[in-house]
């Protein structure tokens, strides 16, 4: 049969006379080898025509799903929690539905920003390190936060209480981790601290098992892990506005290729909305495929929920206030317009989208 008379509903009427014609003649056939009446031979005739209608509609929708899929790099700075939309996403082939073939290339943030601007990568997920990127006039956007809350938590030694804290391990000084450190500590009264680096969060973690600090900053799932383990958690940042995570690109790209990163953000969104809403699914997949225990996942995936930023937005002013911290620690006094920064008009089209259905 010709693929016209499959999929182009103009030609439906000449593909089901055609279709008719020769199943009556067929059907003809039988009624005269078996005797068949006639009223049972114009209902097989219906019966077969019906059939191959079904078969014709069904055939375009699985020739798409045999489409190539669209290979795509993203750089993340390393396989951690805070990218886990990506993760899942690809995982649960969320991608894939949207014609993406995810490619997800961990490489440390100044290289991944410098790969990402010089168009050897499509996306990054550094969302942070990009903004700074971005100020000095790098043609780098934001077009999605995953995450505007951070995840950090302090947890101390075994009976530690925050005036007896000392000194405090994070992850490296003038991160964010070392950010949500002085937060935290302001918080608890105590800012006469002394701060080290260990350039890693599992360093800080392991750190922390060896008693060689009072206290160290941890996110998931190195805070479930300690504090189930009966490390005391003395105060979290989950509250905290900051940018710990994105979907960033560079400008021409979101201009020639505006359906591939709309497709990205669907794909994005929709990995966010399955991570709060599929409890046990979610718990179940950072058991395989982040080798948690299950009391580890469990309270991780509860940790997780609170700081997913499933809208993939985030408030002009909030994102203003983030914006002026970051300048004048880098030591910017003029004001920055934010469509330098960001560009979130996909998102909201995306989303708009979203609301029809």
């Amino acid at each position: 049969m010709d693929s016209d008379c499959r999929g182009n509903p103009p030609w439906l009427p000449f593909c089901a006379g055609f279709a008719s014609k020769n199943v009556m003649s067929i059907h003809g056939v039988i009624v005269g080898a078996t005797g068949q009446s006639p009223l049972h031979s114009t209902m097989s005739a219906a019966i077969s025509l019906m059939l191959f209608l079904l078969v014709g509609v069904a055939l375009p929708a699985d020739a798409q799903q045999t489409k190539p899929l669209e290979r795509v790099r993203l750089t993340v700075p390393a396989k951690s929690l805070t990218f886990i939309p990506y993760y899942f996403g690809k995982a649960h082939s969320l991608f894939a539905r949207e014609g993406i073939d995810l490619e997800i290339v961990v490489m440390r943030p100044p290289l991944g920003v410098t790969a990402l601007a010089a168009g050897e990568l499509d996306y990054s997920a550094a969302g942070g390190l990009s903004l700074r990127a971005a100020m000095k006039g790098m043609p780098l956007r934001t077009v999605a936060f995953i995450q505007t809350r951070l995840s950090f938590s302090l947890v101390g030694q075994p009976g530690m209480v925050p005036a007896r804290i000392k000194n405090v391990s994070v992850s490296g000084i003038g991160s964010l981790a070392h950010y949500a450190a002085l937060t935290v500590m302001k918080r608890l009264g105590n800012e006469k601290v002394a701060y080290g680096s260990t350039n890693t969060t599992a360093n800080s973690y392991s750190a922390l098992l060896a008693k060689a600090t009072d206290a160290v900053i941890l996110s998931p799932p190195y805070t479930s892990m300690a504090t189930l383990a009966g490390f005391p958690d003395l105060g979290n940042t989950y509250d905290v506005r900051d940018l710990q995570g994105g979907l960033v690109a560079r400008v021409n790209h979101i201009k020639e290729r505006h359906e591939q990163v709309r497709a990205m953000i669907r794909a994005t969104l929709r990995s966010m909305d399955a991570l709060v809403r599929n409890e046990a699914e979610v718990v179940a997949y950072l058991q395989k495929d982040f080798a948690l225990e299950p009391r580890i996942a469990a309270d991780t995936y509860r940790i997780l929920r609170q700081i997913v930023n499933a809208d993939g937005d985030i408030e002009e002013p909030v994102l203003k206030n983030i914006v002026d911290k970051v300048r004048q620690e880098s030591g910017y006094s003029a004001e920055i317009p934010l469509d330098r920064l960001v560009d979130l008009t996909l998102l909201r089209e995306v989303k708009a989208e979203f609301r029809k259905k």
